[in-house]
């Protein structure tokens, strides 16, 4: 499976979510399946499932779930978040992990993460980090979409690390261009937030 054939099964699971999502293809390959003003693209490395779960601590009361969307370097990035996740549980959010086993975006997909070059398992890991951490490693399409409903439906916090391919890299759907920057986004986000 890969990525754009995920998040075209994400997206329309997600309702009314908060997502952000880590820098890389991912943002536009789910801005071209379907965009939100409930949506902040190509957060900086590291940094998207940190902020997803303060914003799902401070969005709890309300119920809306909040997706942060990671590639496998990303996630590497911020394993210690991990531990943080286990220690102060929000049952309305899920991280969402890509790992294709490259740095696809920053590495021209020449350079191994190390899911690929080490064996480092990322599923493995978040198990480890609490109890309370629902985890889920789909590697089909089939057990990414049961993934997602549970994710979208029952209590987590949630961690899914979906195994793709690279096959996306060359889809136009990766190469779509956005027509706001971060703040903007991060106003149009606000807004949809008050909204809803």
């Amino acid at each position: 499976m890969n990525r754009i054939e995920c998040l075209e099964v994400f997206a329309a699971a997600r309702g009314d979510a908060a997502v952000i999502v880590g820098p890389g293809f991912a943002g536009h390959e789910l801005a071209a399946a379907a965009h939100s003003d409930l949506t902040i693209y190509n957060m900086d490395m590291g940094y998207a499932a940190p902020m997803c779960l303060g914003l799902a601590l401070a969005l709890e009361p309300s119920g809306r779930r909040v997706v942060a969307i990671e590639g496998d370097g990303s996630m590497l990035m911020a394993l210690p978040l991990l531990t943080t996740v286990g220690r102060y549980p929000a049952p309305n959010l899920t991280i969402l992990v890509f790992d294709n086993g490259v740095y696809l975006t920053t590495g021209r997909g020449a350079v191994a993460s190390a899911t690929a070059a080490s064996g480092a398992d990322l599923a493995g890991m978040a198990r480890a980090a609490g109890a309370t951490l629902q985890v889920a490693a789909p590697t089909s399409l089939d057990e990414f979409r049961s993934a997602i409903a549970s994710a979208m439906t029952r209590d987590g916090p949630w961690v899914i690390v979906a195994s793709v391919d690279a096959s996306d890299r060359h889809d136009p759907r990766a190469r779509q261009h956005f027509t706001t920057d971060i703040p903007d986004q991060a106003a149009l986000f606000r807004r949809a937030l008050r909204r809803s």
